[in-house]
Formats: C-alpha cells, sequence, structure tokens
C-alpha cells in the first residue's frame, strides 16, 4: 500500500494572491545578523530606539524594520543589535540600505548562550553541534523530502526507514512530541494503520528549521517520555521565492512574497495520485491520493507587535482489491500575537484547534471511525537579566476523542479531558566556558490520579574551546497516557521517565564529530491487571545506550555517518516481567555519500539495523469453550526478526530552458530489492505464518521542478 507514497514530491503550495503596492517604497532598516567569527546566522534583537520599534532576526539571521510609508532622503538612523553571549552593537545606517552586522562574542560578562543539553538538532547557538539544513533533507536519499524521514539519520533515533515514527533511544512511537510553529500535533502522519505511520503532514518548502530533543529537552514541552520533534515554518521573508513541481505523483508548488508594511505569505499545495506510479512500477489493485495546503500570513501590527494566522489541511484516501478503503483529513489552525514589550521581554500569546478524523472499512465487514480534537492555549513569555535568562509561560489543551465500529455488533467510546501546564526555565553563564540551565514543569490532567506531577530538568554544558563542547543533562518527565485507559482506571497516575545523558561534540570548519552516552529509566507503567481488566502503574524498564555521529562537508563529496547502540528492556502491557523491549534495535548504522558537481547531485545511502524482539509461536491448542484454536506463546520478545538492510539512490540535474531553471529529479527506493519482514503475522488457526515485508520495495520515482524566482 504505502511504499509508493515514499516518493511523494515534497511540496504543496497554496499561492495566495497577493496585494503589492504600486506606490514608492517604503522606508526599511533591513539586513543579516551572523557570528563575525563563525559567520553564521544570528537570531538577535534589532531595534531602534528613535522610533521605539524593534524585532527579532529569523533562523537566517535576516530581518526588517519599516519606518515610513514614504522614503526618508537623506536621513540616518540608529541601529541596536544584542544578542545573549555576543557584544552590544550600535551602528548608524541609511533607511533601504541593506547591512551586514557582525556579532563579536562578548567572553568575559556572564552572559547566556544558550544550551541544550542533548538536542539532535540546531540546538545549541552558536555552538550547533548536530544539524541537517533543508538541502540535507531534500538530497538525503530514500527522505523524500520529509522531515520526519530525515531525522532518521540523526543520532538517538533508533526508527528503521520504514516508518516515519520516531523511536528515540529505545522509547515507543507515542513517546515522542511534536511541535508546529508552537502547536501541539497529535497526528503529524500523512497515514497511519495499526502497526506504522507512514510519511508526516509537513510539507520540508515550507520549513524552516526542526529540532529533534533525544534527552534534556526544555522544561516547556511536556506530556513526553523520550524525545520531542520541534518544526518551526518559514516565517519572514525579504524577497519572493517558491516553484512548481511535477512527478509522476502528481504537483506540488510553493509560493512565499513579502507583502505591504513588513507583512509575509507563505503558502503551499500538493495534489497527487498513485496510477501512474503503479503503473511505472508494475503494481495493481490498490491506489491512493493525497492532497495538502497551507498557508501562513505574519503581519506587524504596531511598532512591537506582530500577528501570525497559519492553516494546515490534509486529506487522505486509499482503496484495495476487495473493498478494503481508508482515509483521514488532519486539520491546524492557529493565530499568535508576539509582542517585544522592551528590549528584554518578549510575551506570545497562541491559540490553536487541531482536528483528525479517519475511517477504516472493509465493505461487508466492518468500519472504523477515528476522531480526535484539541484546543489550546499557550502563554510565553523570556526575560533577559542581563546574568539570567529566564523562560517562564502556560499551557492549556482540551482535548476530546471519539472511536465508533459497526461489525458484528455496533458500538463506540468517548473520552476528554484539559491537560494544565505551567513552566520556569533559568539559562545563565556561570563562568566563562561554563553554562547551566534549570527548569522545572508542572502538570495536571483532569483524568486518572489527581494532583500535580513536578518533573525538575538539570543540564550543564562545558566549552573549552569554540570547536569543543562538553554536556550532562538529567530530568524527570512525565506523560499522562492513553485517555480511554485513563477514563476506565481512574487510579492511574502519569507514566515516568528519568534521564541521564554525557555527550561531547566537535564542531571544525567542515567536520562534525558527536560522542554521546545515556541511561534511561522508566517507572510506573502500565501493566495490565486480572487478564486486561484493570492497568496498573507497576511497570517499569530501562533503555541504556551510546551514539556516534560523523559529518564532512568537502567542495565535491558529502558524508555523513551514525552509529547507534541500544540495550533495553521493558515490563509493560500484557508482559509482567522485565523482558526485551519490543522498540529495541541493539545496533544500527547508516552511512550517506553525497557526490556534488556543478549541476547535478547524486547520493547513495545504506542502512542496516539489527531485528526488533517478538514473542515466538510454540505451539497452538484446541479451546473447546471457543470452538477455535489459540496460541501457545514462548518467552516474550525472546527472539528476533532477521537483520534489516536497504540501499537507495537518489540524484538531481539542474539545466536552462530558455531563460528558466528546471531540475530534473530521479529517486530509486531498496535499490538491490531486500525483502525486509517488519513482523510475522499467523492465520486464523495458527497453523500458518505469514512474513509481512516491508512496503518499500524497489521503486523508481522521477519528477521536475521548475523555481519561480
Amino acid at each position: 500500500m504505502m511504499r509508493r507514497l515514499f516518493f511523494i514530491a515534497a511540496a504543496l503550495v497554496l499561492a495566495l494572491p497577493c496585494l503589492i503596492s504600486a506606490g514608492q517604497e517604503p522606508a526599511v532598516i533591513e539586513g543579516l545578523v551572523f557570528d563575525e567569527e563563525t559567520r553564521s546566522p544570528l537570531p538577535a534583537y534589532v531595534s531602534l530606539p528613535e522610533f521605539e520599534r524593534g524585532v527579532s532576526a529569523g533562523p537566517d539571521g535576516r530581518f526588517r524594520i519599516v519606518l515610513a510609508e514614504r522614503p526618508i532622503p537623506g536621513r540616518t538612523v540608529k541601529v541596536v543589535v544584542w544578542l545573549i553571549g555576543f557584544k552590544r552593537l550600535e551602528v548608524e545606517a541609511r533607511p533601504g540600505e541593506p547591512l551586514s552586522l557582525a556579532l563579536e562574542l562578548e567572553p568575559l560578562p556572564a552572559r547566556e548562550v544558550v544550551v541544550s543539553a542533548d538536542s539532535g538538532l540546531a540546538g545549541d547557538k552558536p555552538q550547533a553541534a548536530v544539524t541537517l539544513d533543508r538541502m540535507d533533507v531534500y538530497r538525503t536519499p530514500g527522505t523524500a523530502a520529509d522531515p520526519l524521514y530525515a531525522s532518521h539519520i540523526l543520532p538517538g533515533v533508533n526508527s528503521p526507514p520504514d516508518a516515519s515514527s520516531l523511536l528515540i533511544r529505545g522509547g515507543a512511537p507515542d513517546e515522542t512530541a511534536y511541535f508546529f510553529d508552537g502547536i501541539e500535533v497529535s497526528h503529524p502522519f500523512l497515514s497511519q494503520s495499526l502497526h506504522e505511520s507512514y510519511f508526516s503532514i509537513f510539507d520540508n518548502q515550507v520549513v524552516e528549521d526542526f529540532t529533534v530533543s533525544t534527552s534534556g529537552f526544555s522544561s516547556k514541552f511536556g506530556d513526553a517520555l523520550s524525545g520531542v520533534m520541534d518544526i518551526t515554518a518559514k516565517d519572514t521573508l525579504f524577497k519572493g521565492e517558491g516553484g512548481l513541481g511535477l512527478s509522476i505523483l502528481g504537483l506540488n508548488s510553493y509560493l512565499g512574497m513579502p507583502l505591504d508594511g513588513g507583512a509575509t505569505l507563505v503558502g503551499s499545495l500538493n495534489l497527487s495520485r498513485s496510477e501512474l506510479l503503479s503503473a511505472l512500477n508494475g503494481d495493481d489493485g490498490q491506489s491512493f491520493g493525497t492532497g495538502n495546503g497551507f498557508g501562513k500570513l505574519v503581519v506587524p501590527a504596531g511598532r512591537a507587535h506582530i500577528v501570525r494566522l497559519v492553516g494546515l489541511y490534509d486529506r487522505y484516501g486509499y482503496t484495495q482489491e476487495g473493498g478494503f478503503q481508508a482515509g483521514s483529513g488532519n486539520g491546524i489552525a492557529s493565530l499568535s500575537l508576539t509582542s517585544s514589550l522592551s528590549s528584554q521581554l518578549v510575551s506570545r500569546l497562541l491559540l490553536a484547534r487541531t482536528f483528525y478524523r479517519a475511517e477504516f472499512s472493509q465493505e461487508g465487514v466492518f468500519k472504523t471511525v477515528i476522531d480526535d480534537r484539541v484546543l489550546q492555549a499557550r502563554l510565553e513569555g523570556i526575560l533577559d537579566l542581563d546574568r539570567h535568562f529566564l523562560e517562564a509561560g502556560f499551557d492549556v489543551l482540551s482535548r476530546s476523542q471519539e472511536v465508533s465500529w459497526e461489525a458484528e455488533t455496533t458500538g463506540g467510546q468517548n473520552a476528554s479531558s484539559i491537560r494544565r501546564a505551567a513552566y520556569l526555565q533559568d539559562k545563565f553563564r556561570v563562568l566563562d566556558k561554563l553554562y547551566i540551565t534549570a527548569g522545572l514543569r508542572l502538570s495536571s490532567l483532569t483524568m486518572g490520579r489527581p494532583g500535580w506531577q513536578a518533573d525538575p530538568r538539570f543540564s550543564l554544558a562545558y566549552l573549552p574551546t569554540k570547536k569543543d563542547a562538553f554536556r550532562v543533562s538529567a530530568g524527570m518527565y512525565s506523560q499522562f497516557g492513553d485517555l480511554f485507559a485513563l477514563r476506565r482506571d481512574s487510579d492511574l497516575g502519569p507514566r515516568k521517565a528519568y534521564h541521564a545523558s554525557l555527550s561531547y561534540d566537535r564542531v571544525a570548519e567542515d567536520t562534525t564529530l558527536r560522542l554521546a552516552a545515556y541511561d534511561k529509566e522508566y517507572r510506573s507503567l502500565f501493566v495490565e491487571k486480572e487478564g486486561g481488566a484493570r492497568l496498573e502503574n507497576e511497570g517499569r524498564g530501562y533503555a541504556r545506550g551510546a551514539e556516534v555521529f560523523i559529518k564532512h562537508r568537502g567542495r565535491k563529496l558529502d558524508i555523513l555517518g551514525v552509529y547507534n547502540f541500544l540495550s533495553s528492556k521493558r515490563m509493560e502491557g500484557e508482559v509482567a516481567v522485565l523482558a526485551p523491549s519490543p522498540y529495541e534495535i541493539t545496533h544500527s548504522l547508516t552511512a550517506v555519500a553525497t557526490i556534488k558537481g556543478s549541476r547535478s547531485s547524486l547520493g547513495i545511502r545504506y542502512s542496516y539495523a539489527t531485528g526488533r524482539p517478538h514473542t515466538p509461536l510454540e505451539d497452538r491448542c484446541w479451546d473447546d469453550a471457543e470452538q477455535r484454536f489459540q496460541p501457545v506463546w514462548g518467552e516474550p520478545y525472546s527472539l528476533r526478526y532477521p537483520s534489516y538492510r536497504r540501499c537507495d539512490l537518489n540524484g538531481t540535474w539542474t539545466f536552462t530552458l530558455g531563460r528558466r531553471m528546471v531540475v530534473l529529479y530521479f529517486g530509486v527506493t531498496n535499490l538491490f530489492n531486500a525483502p525486509n519482514i517488519l513482523r510475522y503475522e499467523y492465520s486464523d488457526d495458527y497453523s500458518v505464518r505469514n512474513n509481512a515485508a516491508s512496503i518499500f520495495g524497489r521503486t523508481l520515482f522521477l519528477g521536475m521542478y521548475f523555481p519561480f524566482f
């Protein structure tokens, strides 16, 4: 079914009408802020004291402030730039002349550099350790330009390439939280089945950056035991960008435009059908279609406020010979207000609504419908007190879930809850090269065991040189779990995890190295009692491991390699003893090489992983009461599936047609058609075992892209 999805061309794009003024250009101060030594862009705060206006530069270091609707001839303006950990900069500038502002690191004063103890992406500025940029996502074979699939090549992510769910350091798929532009997203996948989830609803063309935190994540994030993926959409643009893509799956497009008064519009649209792809690869009997639209409007309001409107809608439909059908709809809508209340205080208010509806049916056999709706509000603030950088916030999330079915019997169930949380985090520079982050998160849920959960978190970073960093983190994390389980067993408390991590990063000019070791202890996991009639918090477990990551960028060749070792056991669910975890992938290795030419690129990726544990079927016996055969299972998770291997290729070629650039691209998934087994399935009488192979057999994908600008 889903293997053809693997090559959904990354794109979407909603080309909304833009009202561009036909009059004179407004008077603006704009430019780029960067680190004087590393030349890396910096998200500094830029202010104009005379006009009482200011704005934070984007992740790309660019900023734009509108002074007046008409030019100001011959006028100079004082510009003040500051960022914690750097020397304050003051310059005189003329409106309309682009600025290049280099900030110098401040080594002596006790100012703070943002430190996230074990962030998988982007987290530590300016000492970013493990990073992927947008082109990494496009060029890495086997990712289909999807941020979730690209994250599989990061240290700490143990997921095999065949499912987009993130297994972080031995954690279950539901132990990872997903955020998009500050919105908590409960269903980030294009398609979900009982066993796997495939492809995210996020289009890489509209993604500005993303962070995968594998340990020591910020106190602002909660209800997650293993990790957080935090995605930010493109924001303020200073010039138009976009493109149109055509492939054997369909159409994708993207457009980003600056508007009058410093506003920005970003949008995408993607429509696809699988029939042509199926014909090219010799598949038939099943088909799917997708549609995805995204829009974001950024509007300055007054001198120190910015309003952001975000909307996303995704639909998916699948049909198979024999009458099986599946479909889903996934939507996000949000409104946020960011206010620079002073040069030291910034706040943000966010209101968001998300919904998810999925239907699964087999003609004449069954029909299941799932509805999940969430309303959330967040108020966050950042306060710079020179020696201390404080972050605090409150969030409220109301969730309602309903499941209904029609089969031999008809029924349904629903559950709803309200989650409340507050957090406080202090980041400060103790010494010239020593940084500390300490935080506390409080949370409660209107279901399950009453009371507030307190999760303290602490991290420390020592930077002996500007290229080296040692980090230590420790913390407590709580996750409330399934609402239907909490409604049934009102005495259940949240599941718990205790993290400890140690890492070393070496960031040279062209090469990045990370070495890490960690220990994660689970407590209060849900264990079934009385044959599943009730649950209790008696489960426990652990996940321990080590990681090696290396990335080298050359003039003609880029190389990336990651190795993960994991040892994990859990007592959870129907397993009443401490047994190997079903998410334990003991060894995983990924190597990626990209050859770059002046107009072309060729990438190859090889992935290897030991098979996950499974419980073997030892025998079957006849049940007179049920009048059917019943399985006799062996020791829980005592055997492993065969090892996983896969090789992927992709390539691009750029040429000029007339005066327009055209990009041709191709991809081959599972080049050697390795028959990777994901699980075993048994006949109704347990006499026959079938191998449920990966959906990603060898598949060819072709397409072209036309940039607008």
